[in-house]
């Protein structure tokens, strides 16, 4: 019972989240870069509002990959959220500890975390927004955090290799936890896809 639905689930879960780090990584950075390459041919422009005026989704990525790395066991060795001198971005250096698909797994998610952090801060930003009737400044500072954490919850290539290591050992944990949750509540899932706008029928 519930064993095809939880597998679904679960191969689910594993793609969803590198196809939107993939998508936000080339289409929306692919697209700013163009937008923005009409205006400044160098490319400074791009790297000016990439690394300067989002600087608050910079640090929102790195702190999301040196929590997840933190939270699976990991040891976080360097933390870096900002660069005054160059046009870098901010990184984070950590090293894995445990059994070997212990350390897969701190690899999976230490590299995805900051899509699944920027989702959630999305959300809660939106949440916030449609629930209080905020004055124009706040309105306009949601909005600036919503653009800012957006373009940077990507997944680099490097991160994608760093994904990929753990993906069997992630199937067997999303596997569970959806056959744990089904066998709960054999609704759940259908309520939260209604809940995103999508109409199934449970």
């Amino acid at each position: 019972m519930y064993l095809k639905e939880s597998a679904v689930i679960a191969l689910i879960a594993v793609a969803i989240i590198p196809f939107t780090g993939f998508l936000v990584n080339f289409v929306i950075s692919g697209l700013l870069g163009f937008l923005l390459g009409l205006v400044s041919k160098s490319g400074k422009l791009y790297m000016f509002f990439a690394n300067r005026l989002t600087f608050i989704g910079v640090m929102w990525h790195e702190l999301s990959h040196a929590l997840f790395a933190f939270l699976t066991g990991a040891k976080v060795e360097r933390i870096e959220l900002y660069h005054k001198e160059d046009d870098r971005l901010g990184c984070v250096s950590y090293r894995a500890r445990g059994i070997w698909p212990l350390r897969c797994i701190q690899h999976s998610l230490s590299s995805c975390a900051p899509v699944v952090m920027g989702i959630v801060a999305l959300l809660g930003i939106t949440a916030v927004v449609s629930a209080f009737e905020l004055p124009v400044w706040a309105v306009a500072i949601a909005v600036y955090l919503f653009i800012s954490i957006m373009v940077h919850m990507d997944m680099s290539p490097q991160d994608l290799k760093q994904y990929v290591k753990g993906v069997p050992f992630l199937l067997v944990v999303f596997f569970i936890i959806a056959y744990v949750c089904l066998l709960n509540d054999p609704d759940m899932f259908v309520r939260i896809i209604n809940n995103l706008g999508i109409k199934i029928n449970g």
